[in-house]
């Protein structure tokens, strides 16, 4: 998928791109970091190889199918192209998750599957509406 990415035309901009990759990480990470130290819910291990793992995951992985969920859903004359795909990529995310918990890269403790529905659904929630904000500062700068 990285090369299929990195070949095919983009529907959106470079700035939009590395915007919506930042807030993808930090909202993800605030997410973990409060479940999973706070409220204990996660645990990621003590071994170096299982967090190098789960930070390349949640660093490069999980905020390129979002940026690709969302380039995609741009191209086409389809306005509900977007929320037709939506179920089918955070399914694809939380079988990511459950498979990371599977290969003992972290362990869910106290932490249910619908749970995980419902945190990808608020994260695509948080960043569709940050990205359509700036998307219009960018329209507003650029035009």
């Amino acid at each position: 998928m990285n090369v299929t990415y990195a070949m095919s035309k983009k529907n959106l901009h470079l700035f939009e791109i590395i915007f919506i990759w930042m807030v993808v990480n930090i909202i993800h990470h605030n997410f973990m970091t409060i479940f999973a130290l706070n409220m204990g819910m996660f645990d990621f291990g003590n071994n170096p190889a299982q967090y190098w793992t789960m930070a390349l995951n949640r660093v490069f992985l999980i905020p390129l199918l979002i940026v690709w969920y969302l380039d995609r859903s741009l191209g086409g004359k389809r306005p509900y192209k977007k929320w037709v795909f939506l179920p089918i990529n955070i399914s694809i995310l939380v079988g990511i998750e459950y498979l990371a918990n599977a290969l003992n890269v972290y362990n869910f403790y106290q932490w249910k599957l619908w749970w995980s529905f419902i945190e990808w659904f608020v994260i695509f929630l948080l960043v569709n509406y940050v990205w359509v904000w700036f998307q219009k500062l960018l329209r507003k700068e650029m035009g």
